[in-house]
């Protein structure tokens, strides 16, 4: 159930801002496979979407956007949506395409969300949707049928109405740094059978032992509930307990502790538990080499209509061969005294197979590189 396009406005500094997570003509090579809906191979999105960019550009805003709006088109929470709205603008509005590729279901659904007073929470929702052709002859796109979602009329009503009447499930799995608000807490993968417990204590011991030589294996501990426990040559067994802050976990580094987190991400793309990836600086501690090779690993797993997010700072992951499209350059400028988010796709600039990704960022093509000039000031002095 991929994302295919989202709009923003008056929400967490994005102004009349949109990003498009599809792409018109198929490619000749990539090394991305099944960039399509699964039952539709016309109809193409883009399984990865890497969101570069310096410090404070919006990437994680991004991520916890999206996030929020799936939990509100799911929970029909409003605050998830009143959490979103700039505090200083009359009025914030929301779009979201979403496709629906199911045995029984083909379709591609149009929400569009409107906030009119953030204290009284005046949420309306206006939602269309079409239906998608699974005919060897259909020649259904994004492009074509979002022409169509463009010609149908508006039809808000009551957030309670309209969400309900969205019949289908969308499913997500979010990592966001310790440093976020809920997120400092241990949080072990479901398991859904002994095949999958197996795995996961696999993947578990692999990724630990990547990320520390002096870790020699992981196992579920006897003795606490929900726990595993890891070997480590010099300081032996560490308990690590679910709902235990990460912070508190002793004698790993910071990028081994943010392993629990990385291992579920690949489990749970591995077993499709979720459709939808949201992965925010998860990397930040871990080796460049070690990132690199854990995204070729998730991509690669990536099934059917599933698509991942992620974040990142490791100019590194544009030299590994995925396509212009999959990557976004992201700023904050200050307009008017006020700070506006931008973003530009990779291929806007260039989309030739044998031309390396990296090169947008070798030259900054989109201005996105951080500006440091004020650090070197401090070495000249007053």
């Amino acid at each position: 159930m991929p994302i295919l396009n989202l709009k923003l406005d008056g929400v967490l500094s994005f102004n009349n801002f949109e990003t498009n997570f599809s792409y018109p003509s198929k490619l000749q090579k990539s090394v991305i496979k099944n960039e399509n809906l699964t039952n539709i191979p016309s109809f193409r999105y883009k399984k990865l979407n890497i969101f570069m960019g310096a410090n404070a550009s919006g990437k994680t805003t991004l991520v916890m956007s999206i996030w929020r709006i799936l939990l509100f088109l799911v929970k029909k929470d409003p605050n998830n949506i009143i959490q979103l709205c700039d505090k200083d603008k009359d009025c914030s509005k929301i779009e979201i395409d979403i496709a629906v590729d199911e045995e029984d279901k083909h379709e591609l659904h149009r929400f569009k969300i409107m906030v009119n007073n953030l204290e009284e929470q005046n949420i309306s929702v206006s939602h269309n949707y079409v239906t998608l052709s699974t005919a060897k002859s259909s020649k259904d796109s994004y492009e074509t049928k979002k022409r169509e979602l463009d010609e149908m009329e508006d039809n808000f009503c009551d957030y309670r109405e309209i969400v309900n009447s969205a019949n289908f499930n969308i499913g997500w799995n979010l990592m966001l740094p310790a440093t976020e608000q809920d997120f400092n807490s241990i949080s072990l993968a479901k398991c859904r059978n002994d095949i999958e417990e197996k795995e996961y204590i696999r993947i578990l011991t692999y990724v630990f032992e990547t990320l520390d030589n002096a870790i020699v294996g992981v196992k579920r501990s006897q003795d606490a509930n929900n726990a595993i426990v890891i070997e480590h040559i010099n300081k032996g067994a560490i308990i690590i307990q679910e709902g235990m802050p990460l912070s508190d976990i002793l004698y790993l580094s910071s990028g081994t502790k943010y392993g629990i987190n990385i291992a579920n991400i690949l489990f749970n793309i591995k077993f499709h538990h979720n459709g939808i990836y949201l992965i925010d600086e998860q990397f930040s501690y871990v080796n460049s080499d070690v990132e690199a090779s854990l995204l070729a690993t998730m991509v690669s797993l990536l099934g059917d209509n599933e698509q991942l997010f992620i974040t990142t700072h490791n100019a590194e992951l544009s030299s590994l061969g995925f396509p212009f499209h999959s990557f976004y350059f992201m700023k904050k400028k200050i307009v008017d005294g006020k700070p506006e988010i931008v973003v530009h796709c990779g291929s806007e600039a260039e989309n030739r197979n044998n031309v390396s990704p990296k090169t947008i960022i070798d030259n900054d093509v989109f201005g996105t590189a951080p500006e440091v000039a004020k650090i070197f000031e401090l070495g000249e002095g007053e």
